[in-house]
């Protein structure tokens, strides 16, 4: 199941192989099939798009499998 949305993830990181870039927003989710159909289940979702801010501060879209992500909240003094 692909869920399109734009969540606001500006107050965060994202480090993405060996980047850590300023995130954007969650694009689209992709939770796969679901393994147990239940309502009381969790779910990790499979793949994200996220958009971000590279090093030359173009905005890009990252689309990959989920574990290869890390948000790391932006903590301010």
């Amino acid at each position: 199941m692909n869920i399109a949305m734009n969540i606001d993830l500006s107050r965060f990181k994202v480090i993405y192989g060996e980047k850590v870039l300023n995130a954007i927003a969650l694009q689209s989710i992709d939770m796969g099939e679901a393994e147990y159909p239940s309502e009381k289940c969790v779910e990790k979702p499979k793949f994200l798009e996220v958009l971000a801010i590279n090093e030359d501060g173009n905005i890009i879209a990252i689309y990959d499998e989920a574990w290869t992500f890390q948000f790391l909240p932006i903590v301010q003094n």
